[in-house]
């Protein structure tokens, strides 16, 4: 499937998702007395999302996903602190990656990487990505009565590693196993900084706490290997990498029910 249809599924699913909740959430509404108040809880969260890179990033992948898990805590002043680990890969979405093996390829018309058995070893590449960010955020309610949902501005601060790993498909290529490598992985690694702009609805229904919005991170990273096959050497360059997500999540709230709302039937 190709990207582009990739990313209309996850678009779709995630209009039929919003409009499923807050359906059910005015269903429920019909059933309950008396006013929301402020929650603090800690919660747990998982996301994902499709991520599309820039600046010199963007330069060495497509686009790729995301997945996070969160760990933090919701005031009652709608403040939300929280440590996020973030996980991104791609699928054979490198744009250059003749470039960076280009010691491994034959000359020719139609250059391959001879593998172990003397053919094609059909080599791909793809990225994989790690942060570690900790954010600090604020819910602005807007819509009901709901006093603990609304627009969510959160900041974040971390740090990103990034780096391309390589895969023979067909046939064991030794350059590209063990030590070897990490000649060829073009490791970055840097602070980052973000901002997450969307809409997180809380509510006393466990099952019924998510958020959706697009975060946007920058990264200054510079290359942790003292030399790359193709460069014959090193490179101390300090990079600029964006990632802009389109992000949906889940998030797991530990309260218990207090008593403001009475629940009728």
């Amino acid at each position: 499937m190709k990207k582009t249809n990739i990313f209309i599924i996850m678009i779709l699913a995630l209009v039929l998702s919003s409009v499923g909740l807050l359906a059910q959430n005015d269903k429920e509404s019909a059933k309950i007395t008396g006013q929301d108040t402020n929650i603090s809880t800690p919660f747990f969260a998982a996301s994902a999302g499709w991520t599309m890179p820039f600046g010199e990033m963007g330069n060495r992948y497509s686009s790729f996903f995301n997945v996070n898990a969160d760990l933090g805590w919701k005031t009652l002043n709608n403040w939300i602190i929280n440590v996020d680990f973030g996980f991104q890969f791609g699928s054979d979405n490198i744009k250059h990656m003749k470039d960076y093996l280009a010691t491994l390829y034959t000359t020719g018309e139609k250059p391959i990487i001879v593998g172990s058995d003397g053919t094609d070893a059909g080599v791909v590449a793809y990225n994989r990505n790690l942060s570690l960010c900790l954010g600090i955020g604020k819910i602005f309610p807007i819509f009901g009565s709901n006093p603990n949902s609304g627009l969510e501005v959160t900041l974040w601060g971390g740090f990103l590693q990034h780096q391309i790993i390589y895969e023979a498909t067909l046939s064991r290529v030794y350059q590209l196993e063990g030590d070897y490598k990490y000649l060829y992985d073009r490791q970055m690694r840097g602070p980052m900084t973000g901002l997450f702009l969307g809409y997180r609805h809380i509510s006393k229904k466990s099952y019924a706490n998510w958020f959706v919005g697009i975060d946007w991170k920058i990264a200054w990273t510079k290359m942790t290997r003292s030399y790359q096959a193709d460069l014959q050497g090193g490179d101390n360059t300090r990079y600029t990498d964006h990632m802009l997500t389109l992000k949906v999540g889940w998030m797991f709230p530990f309260f218990g029910r207090s008593a403001d709302k009475i629940y009728y039937y």
